[in-house]
């Protein structure tokens, strides 16, 4: 019962965390906290919580976005599963290494189904999105995704002991 709370209060809090790093600190600084909140769920409690988590956060995303309805649930729901496909290649439970190598994959998949469906749609600058959305993304997230995963690991063990 307090995994299927805790979830919804860790999208939610990291959905304000990101609203509020873009208007603080604009596109440059902006990593994507849901995406590692989802990633973690997946490597603490599995599928099940991460899937919930990328449901409510692609729903969250989505209804305060002014892009295409939809696309974050898709993209978030396929990084979850592509977690689960990657871990069990990728991932080594003591190593931090291991993690990034993870984290990285998983950020390049989203930017690139954001990408692809936003190129269906509308012409996009190759080069723009690489300078403004990729490298700042997978940059940002990586350097809080050390973080992001000890303070959630002390927050779940706080929780179930």
């Amino acid at each position: 019962m307090r995994k299927i709370i805790l979830v919804p209060v860790c999208v939610f809090i990291f959905f304000l965390a990101e609203f509020f790093l873009f208007n603080m600190a604009g596109r440059w600084f902006m990593p994507n906290l849901l995406l590692l909140a989802i990633i973690y769920f997946n490597l603490a409690f599995g599928i099940r919580y991460s899937i919930f988590a990328a449901v409510l956060a692609g729903v969250l995303k989505d209804s305060f976005s002014a892009g295409i309805f939809g696309l974050n649930i898709f993209s978030l729901v396929l990084c979850a599963y592509m977690t689960t496909i990657l871990k069990r290649y990728l991932h080594y439970a003591a190593s931090r290494r291991s993690r990034l190598l993870l984290v990285f994959f998983i950020t390049v998949i989203n930017i690139l189904v954001h990408f692809c469906f936003q190129a269906m749609f509308e012409k996009i600058d190759v080069a723009q999105v690489f300078k403004f959305v990729f490298v700042p993304e997978i940059l940002t997230t990586l350097i809080a995704t050390s973080f992001i995963f000890t303070e959630l690991k002390k927050c779940v063990s706080k929780l179930f002991v």
